[in-house]
Parts: structure tokens; C-alpha cells; sequence
């Protein structure tokens, strides 16, 4: 595993923290090109090498789907459990914008702020999968994640600004948990991978992961900004279309 493209997540995640407290400009275009990166990933690389794996190893076809399926509401009820679900305040909205969903409120902050770092340790798991099977896929999840990740540091700020207010001494090192997660996540994710069979559940897994990323948290929020309202589809089937090249110009 190439350990400098493993550690850019963490310089994304630190960009988005630091984008919350001091720029001020609409950011939900990244969101919607972040969510179809996650897509493109997930359905032209991750779950097509899963399969094309899981048949080599004798596996159904149903079993690596059934993984994918399993995945996406394993996440679904992780991010119930934490709510880890925030709203970007600078970047999705109007400054003291009003959140309908009552338990973003009662939940504590420290709760969802380490919902954030578990699902950034996911992440880093995507990228050891991924250049577990091939370094050119490790590239790609890499890409997706770093996307990604930039809106994970957006929540995690957002989510203790909100609770502790701008001064907290607790924002920077929950950003700072929350950036090396990933760079964690990779090296484990690369270490779990000892043969095909666990390599095809591994990716299976990470597709689930990167498609609930996308439809529930990045895409939903992304819609929200006026910006995104006029160019958001296009920048979606952009990230889409990105992966697609990437893929056909150094196929895995």
C-alpha cells in the first residue's frame, strides 16, 4: 500500500474543518461531485471487482450482493445510532439555519463527532481494500475518499461549533482524531485482506459503504444549496464520469 496516498485523506479532512470556521462560500457543488465520485467507485470498480473475485472463488453471486446489501444498512443503523447527520452551517445554508430532526439537537455532540471518526476510520478501510487488490483501485477509493472527507471534517467542526460554541479547545483534536482515522483505517483495511474470498466481502462491503455515503448524506445535503439546485445533477453524472475515464484510461 503506497502509505503518502493514504495520508491524503487527512489533509482533505483538515481542509474541510478549516473551511467551516473561516470561508464562508457555498460549498455544496463539492458535495454533489463527492457523491458521484462515491457512486462511480462503487458501481464501476468496487462491486465489479467484487463479483469478478467472489465467482472466481466459488462464491454466489448473492452472498457478495448480499454483503452490499447488508453493508448499506449496517451504515444506515450506525449513523441512526450516532446521528452523525449535520448541517454545514456556513456551507449548506443560512448561519443559524433551523434543523427539523429533533435528535441532531438531543444527541450528544461528543456522540456525533465520534460517529464522524468511525465513519472516516471506514473510509481508510476502502483504501486498504483497495490497494489490496490492485494499486490503481487503491488510487481511485483514495480519490473518492478524499472527496469525501472534506465533508467529514465539514461535520465534525460543525457538530462541536454548534454544541461548544467557536473557542472550544475540543475542535481541533476531535478534527484532528477524526483526520488520522482514515490513515488508520488503510493500514488495518490492507492488513484484513490475506486472501481473494476476504478481498471479494471486503469490496462488497466497501461498495455498500460508498453508495450510502452517497444517496443519504451527500447528495441529500448537496440538493440544499442554490447553487447546486441548478448544477447539482451535472456535477454528479461529472463524478460518475470522472471514474469512468479514470477506469477505461488504467482499467484494474
Amino acid at each position: 500500500m503506497n502509505y503518502l496516498f493514504a495520508a491524503l485523506p487527512i489533509l482533505s479532512t483538515f481542509l474541510g474543518g478549516f473551511v467551516v470556521l473561516k470561508w464562508k462560500r457555498d460549498l455544496h457543488p463539492l458535495l454533489s461531485l463527492s457523491g458521484g465520485l462515491l457512486l462511480g467507485v462503487a458501481f464501476l470498480d468496487l462491486l465489479p471487482e467484487a463479483l469478478t473475485r467472489g465467482i472466481a472463488e466459488r462464491l454466489e453471486i448473492s452472498t457478495v450482493l448480499g454483503a452490499t446489501l447488508l453493508a448499506i444498512v449496517g451504515f444506515h443503523i450506525l449513523d441512526k445510532v450516532f446521528a452523525v447527520h449535520a448541517h454545514h452551517d456556513h456551507a449548506h445554508g443560512e448561519p443559524g439555519e433551523h434543523c427539523e430532526n429533533e435528535r441532531h439537537g438531543k444527541t450528544p455532540a461528543y456522540a456525533r463527532a465520534t460517529g464522524m471518526i468511525i465513519h472516516s476510520f471506514f473510509d481508510g478501510l476502502a483504501i486498504g481494500g483497495g490497494f489490496a487488490v490492485d494499486p490503481k483501485l487503491g488510487l481511485l477509493v483514495t480519490l473518492a475518499v478524499v472527496m469525501h472527507d472534506f465533508s467529514d471534517g465539514m461535520s465534525t467542526v460543525t457538530i462541536l461549533k454548534n454544541a461548544l460554541g467557536h473557542e472550544s479547545k475540543a475542535l481541533f483534536p476531535m478534527l484532528a482524531l477524526d483526520a488520522i482515522a482514515p490513515f488508520i483505517g488503510a493500514i488495518v483495511g490492507s492488513a484484513l485482506a490475506p486472501n481473494a474470498s476476504v478481498i471479494a466481502i471486503m469490496l462488497a462491503v466497501f461498495s455498500g459503504f460508498f453508495i450510502f455515503l452517497s444517496l443519504s448524506e451527500l447528495l441529500p445535503q448537496a440538493h440544499a444549496g442554490k447553487l447546486s439546485r441548478k448544477m447539482g445533477v451535472f456535477l454528479t453524472i461529472l463524478g460518475i464520469v470522472i471514474v469512468f475515464i479514470f477506469r477505461s484510461i488504467a482499467p484494474v
